[in-house]
């Protein structure tokens, strides 16, 4: 004969017993746990049922927070430099229908780190830190990436921990976090999202997204999306879907969304050719769900192979994140770097290091730290202990070819026949032509009119000298810039 109890939910009490329940939106609700049937009420003071967590907006100068309550409330935001939040306070109210709460905080200085304190309903207060994004001339940074953190929080708390635990030795490392997706196990079911990611039983979770600017790409397990843009509203979504970029500091970071069209020609394609070959950053870096080259589980995806992959040879992407099979794998494909960080929490896979291009794999939790510093780059996967997987290094020849003004004896553009070049008659001159890496690539001497057909599309920069004076032109072979 089942019982049925009614009891009021005191968590300093039962914390135990329903260290892991769900509260939901409303005051009072029926629930079942091993066939006992109870009614769950929250007590006044508990406000907060998703605490509060950082969002990079893509601004360097501004920093989007999020939250979560159990009832409608008005919430106080405090903010600045140190502990006595002397930068600002700000009142929230509730938006959408499920007591969300958001501030977007401006006018940051770059670099800077901030507290940050939150009160609800003038009882409950949290608090967190993070630190400004990079300046835009910086050229060292540190940030980390991971991925398949679904259903089993548990391990992901772990791989948190390892995580916190880094950043503490050094706060220049608080700038960023990015998961390659399959961020829960069903992303259109919201205890899928509160169970999994938001649990404030997993307090490593809770901290690190308290402290630790947050940037995703959408998985195959955060299904229709609904509920993944309820929680991740980037300003930098493009055309109303979920593929965006943003700069840091000397890096670009371009994030693809596998789960609509991607083929040549499409919206989305022209899209990831305009914002690859239109970014001067040195580092640049892709990050989408479903590996290209990985090391069994889940196949490889011959779309990256197909569309993606002549893109990133062209464009100058050193590294891609992914995730999808949940081991840690990196396959090495023309000078492209191609991760599967899959090991954030999800059952995990044995991978097969006999599949093409596989370098490295190992079955394990996992996260992975990048650190830039100029031209030079070094990546490190670490297990959820803290030890190595493996580190290796990549390094730029960091060009010295900078686009400038043009002087008036000549001119460069694009057109159907290739790279044509023209200076007007009577001037003698030379012409350089270098690749997006710095690397010479043709001289020659001109007269009136040269025609250089590049190998492929992408960055050139054209270099006309005229005695002891030059000027450069970039060109972006396929369309003139």
């Amino acid at each position: 004969m089942k019982k049925r109890f009614t009891f009021l939910l005191l968590l300093a009490i039962y914390s135990t017993s329903f260290s892991q329940v769900y509260i939901p939106k409303t005051s009072s609700e029926k629930t079942t746990d091993k066939g006992n049937s109870y009614t769950l009420k929250y007590a006044g003071s508990d406000y907060f049922r998703k605490s509060p967590y950082v969002l990079y907006p893509g601004k360097n100068d501004e920093m989007l927070i999020l939250w979560q309550l159990n009832t409608t409330a008005t919430c106080e935001v405090k903010y600045g430099t140190d502990t006595s939040y002397s930068s600002g306070t700000q009142t929230t109210t509730e938006y959408g229908n499920d007591h969300q709460h958001k501030v977007n905080l401006t006018g940051l200085t770059p670099g800077q780190k901030y507290y940050y304190q939150i009160t609800a309903g003038n009882q409950n207060t949290k608090n967190g830190s993070f630190q400004a994004g990079a300046p835009d001339n910086d050229s060292q940074l540190t940030f980390f990436a991971y991925g398949d953190t679904r259903s089993y929080p548990s391990h992901h708390d772990v791989v948190a921990t390892a995580i916190l635990n880094d950043i503490n030795n050094n706060n220049l490392k608080q700038t960023f976090i990015i998961n390659s997706g399959d961020l829960v196990n069903d992303g259109d079911d919201e205890d899928s999202w509160q169970n999994e990611f938001f649990n404030s039983s997993f307090t490593h979770i809770i901290e690190m997204l308290a402290n630790l600017p947050y940037l995703t790409a959408m998985g195959n397990h955060e299904g229709q999306g609904v509920l993944f843009k309820k929680y991740f509203p980037y300003p930098m979504y493009e055309n109303n879907s979920f593929y965006y970029s943003f700069d840091y500091g000397p890096l670009h970071v371009c994030v693809v969304d596998q789960e609509i069209d991607y083929s040549q020609g499409s919206t989305q394609y022209n899209w990831i050719v305009n914002d690859l070959s239109s970014s001067g950053k040195l580092w640049k870096i892709a990050v989408f769900h479903k590996p290209g080259w990985s090391a069994g589980g889940h196949s490889n995806s011959s779309d990256v192979q197909n569309n993606l992959q002549g893109l990133f040879e062209n464009y100058g992407v050193s590294l891609v994140i992914t995730g999808h099979n949940h081991y840690y794998a990196r396959a090495v494909v023309n000078n492209v770097h191609h991760i599967t960080t899959g090991g954030g929490g999800a059952p995990l896979y044995t991978p097969n290091a006999s599949y093409p291009n596989i370098v490295k794999v190992e079955k394990s939790n996992h996260y992975c730290k990048i650190e830039i510093d100029g031209n030079k780059l070094q990546f490190s996967a670490i297990r959820d202990n803290g030890s190595q997987i493996e580190v290796f290094d990549l390094e730029k020849t960091a060009s010295s070819i900078e686009e400038n003004s043009l002087n008036s004896k000549w001119f460069a553009y694009n057109n159907e026949e290739g790279m044509l070049v023209i200076k007007t008659k009577g001037v003698h001159g030379k012409i350089e032509i270098y690749d997006n890496l710095g690397r010479k690539i043709y001289k020659n001497k001109i007269n009136d009119r040269l025609i250089y057909m590049p190998k492929k599309h992408g960055i050139y920069y054209v270099r006309f000298i005229d005695g002891q004076n030059f000027s450069v032109k970039k060109i972006i072979s396929g369309r003139y810039n």
